[in-house]
């Protein structure tokens, strides 16, 4: 008897390394496994903050408290919007750059910082492309080229024989050196084969006031954030800055339709993060973005902000935003050397 509780104690005695080995065997192979999953089930467990990098009440602090309540919907957490503006939208966008890669921290990406920085600035502090991780490309709108009501034109055409036969006289506004509406006059003068002067201003209201009274006579803007004035009568909208015509406007005919060749430039908007943010927190915040732009009653109030719903996945906006870079380096250089040539 006592031999037998000897030869079982024994045998328990030996088995006992071979199961702790087991065990920790198992459990080498289930905890990153459990890790992973409970990290990917976590996502996102407290707030996210948007930085916005424009002042509140621009175009796109718009879109930014259009779509947030329904993305935090989806995501079960709140969407905190930051303005940091500044630095034509740079400023915001060197944050989120430097910010850590947990996709807690989102940039509103946008023309200016993602596509028109890189060629304007030779100490740009982030490169759009290694140092961000596209998420979505949300909206594209053109800019509409409107005038005030106090030069007697009412099409393109009319414009430019006007301008032709006033050089120098003219003048268009725009929130800053480098901004896509900058660049959109500096297109003009060079397809249109015309001289007028770029007034830059530091204040979008006071731009637009200057607008309604004539101090400057034409701006190419967002359709959305001269609403008032079109209302009001001060300004009329002459053509869209598409190749085709928006589905948001589609009765405002293009600049090509109205004989200014090879007009095209369209303002875009879509989410991005830190580079190296974890690939399956860039899919469930591009999952939310699609639910969200899909939802019929946000696709529609989208249209009537004057948006066109622009959806793409991380991949394709990668993709898109570098040849979106190398066009606007492409179009700076012809209005540079167009602007020399008229000096």
């Amino acid at each position: 008897m006592k031999m037998c509780a000897r030869r079982a104690s024994g045998n328990r005695s030996r088995r006992r390394p071979l199961l702790l080995l087991l065990a920790a065997t198992a459990l080498a192979y289930a905890v990153p496994g459990a890790a992973q999953s409970s990290s990917s089930a976590a996502y996102p467990n407290h707030a996210i903050q948007l930085i916005v990098p424009y002042g509140a009440g621009t175009g796109a602090d718009g879109l930014a408290r259009l779509v947030t309540p329904k993305m935090a919907e989806v995501l079960g957490q709140p969407i905190v919007i930051v303005n940091k503006a500044g630095g034509s939208s740079t400023i915001g966008a060197t944050y989120v750059a430097k910010s850590p890669a947990d996709g807690y921290t989102l940039l509103l990406g946008s023309t200016p910082s993602n596509a028109i920085a890189p060629s304007l600035d030779k100490n740009l502090a982030y490169d759009p492309i290694k140092d961000f991780q596209a998420v979505a490309r949300v909206v594209s709108y053109p800019y509409v080229l409107a005038v005030s009501t106090t030069l007697p034109v009412r099409s393109v055409k009319e414009l430019i024989e006007y301008a032709k036969a006033r050089p120098g006289v003219l003048n268009y506004g725009s929130t800053g050196e480098g901004t896509g509406v900058q660049l959109a006059g500096a297109l003009f003068n060079s397809k249109a084969g015309v001289s007028i002067m770029h007034v830059p201003y530091n204040s979008m209201g006071q731009m637009i006031g200057d607008l309604a009274t004539g101090t400057v006579h034409i701006v190419f803007y967002p359709y959305q954030g001269l609403i008032p004035l079109i209302q009001s009568g001060k300004m009329r909208v002459l053509a869209s800055t598409g190749a085709k015509r928006s589905p948001s406007l589609p009765d405002l005919p293009t600049m090509g339709e109205q004989g200014v060749p090879d007009y095209d430039i369209v303002a875009w908007m879509g989410f991005n993060a830190p580079a190296d943010t974890p690939a399956d927190r860039v899919q469930a915040l591009y999952s939310a973005v699609r639910k969200t732009v899909q939802d019929p009653k946000m696709a529609a109030s989208l249209k009537d902000a004057g948006y066109d719903v622009d959806l793409a996945d991380p991949t394709e906006y990668a993709e898109f935003t570098k040849r979106e870079v190398a066009r606007y380096r492409q179009l700076i250089e012809s209005a540079s050397k167009a602007a020399s040539v008229g000096r």
